[in-house]
């Protein structure tokens, strides 16, 4: 199981409503897209008139939404567990080879698409959601999961550590 596969949620908890059964990668996830987003809108003075016109930006955007939700399917089949998933409870097994050999959280680097493709109309405000995603991940979900994965695995998360970036580079 990767690093990406794990919750703040225990198997115990039962969410009271949908939005309180997303995990917190979610809300980080989409909460630094969102600050991107809205930053790019006050930086860029045309980006409003291109998304609403359907101009290159919107293709753009859109189609990195719908990549990274394609990358994540096929991750989460390579898991053998559904994208309806809010929670995924204990891990069982150490999932360490596909892309999982190249990182330990590749659903967490997929999500850099949405993010990066702000970019096309204001680098800054992509530079600013890709940093906040990226110390707030690591900061409140990874860490966490790392703990769990290795208090589960010892040896064996360890190596896998040493031998895997946590995102794509060292």
């Amino acid at each position: 199981m990767s690093t990406a596969t794990l919750t703040s949620h225990r198997p115990s908890d039962k969410p009271k409503t949908i939005l309180a059964g997303i995990d917190l990668s979610s809300w980080l996830s989409w909460a630094s897209y969102s600050v991107g987003f809205g930053l790019a809108l006050r930086l860029a003075p045309g980006m409003a008139e291109d998304l609403t016109s359907g101009g290159i930006g919107l293709a753009i955007v859109a189609s990195a939404v719908v990549s990274f939700f394609v990358i994540i399917l096929l991750i989460q089949q390579q898991m053998n567990v559904s994208l309806r998933n809010t929670s995924f409870g204990a891990p069982k097994k150490l999932v360490d080879g596909g892309v999982f050999a190249h990182s330990r959280n590749p659903m967490y680097v997929a999500f850099l698409l949405p993010l990066v493709s702000i970019a096309y109309y204001s680098p800054t405000a992509a530079l600013a959601a890709v940093a906040l995603y990226i110390v707030s991940m690591n900061s409140l979900v990874i860490s966490v999961e790392e703990e769990t994965l290795e208090a589960s695995f010892g040896n064996s998360f360890r190596r896998y550590c040493l031998a895997t970036p946590r995102w794509i580079i060292w």
